[in-house]
């Protein structure tokens, strides 16, 4: 059972690397802009996802400092 689950998933892990390889060109190493971030800017939604991006790390933060302070409280019940 284990070999067979071994070769289904190299058989889906083949298709992963069947994908067109896309030439890159001079213009590629000249180009300077990118048209996506500057659309963003100009119609005002690059500030949305500047916040968002903050929330989720401020977010991430304060849930590992909440789970350091509750580690460190267990560690002193523990120890007394």
């Amino acid at each position: 059972m284990k070999k067979l689950l071994i070769i289904a998933l190299m058989i889906f892990s083949f298709g992963a690397m069947a994908q067109e390889k896309i030439p890159v060109t001079e213009s590629d190493y000249t180009n300077n802009t990118v048209d996506m971030a500057d659309a963003m800017r100009a119609d005002g939604k690059i500030y949305v996802l500047v916040g968002v991006i903050i929330l989720i790390f401020a977010g991430i933060t304060i849930y590992l400092i909440s789970t350091d302070r509750k580690i460190s409280r267990l560690e002193k019940n523990i120890q007394s």
